[in-house]
């Protein structure tokens, strides 16, 4: 199953996530993202679930998901500014998984 069925699946209830070229984009810019945080030159099948959750994200964030906070009293919204920043321990252990595959040393800090 393709990201963009996955993404699909994920959204198929909500209102304007019948857009697939939007959604398309939106797979497209996560997965350029995340290649570029584990130095892959594609998507690894492994981190598919992480790219679906990042595209639910971002389409969401039109709707207001990821508000970092906001104020009753005034009209303030700030969003989180890296939807990737959660998920960058999973990342980290990829590449360390990645490397020690490899036989590369891996140095770990305590």
């Amino acid at each position: 199953m393709t990201l963009l069925e996955q993404v699909q699946i994920r959204l198929q209830d909500e209102p304007k996530a019948d857009d697939t070229a939007q959604l398309q984009v939106l797979c497209d810019l996560a997965s350029v993202r995340i290649c570029l945080r584990v130095r892959e030159p594609t998507l690894p099948t492994l981190l598919e679930p992480i790219a679906v959750d990042v595209v639910v994200k971002l389409f969401r964030r039109w709707n207001y998901e990821g508000v970092a906070s906001e104020g009753a009293d005034t009209i303030s919204t700030t969003f989180v500014e890296d939807v990737l920043a959660e998920y960058d321990d999973e990342f980290a252990a990829y590449r360390e998984t990645k490397a020690e595959d490899a036989g590369e040393k891996v140095v770990r800090f305590l």
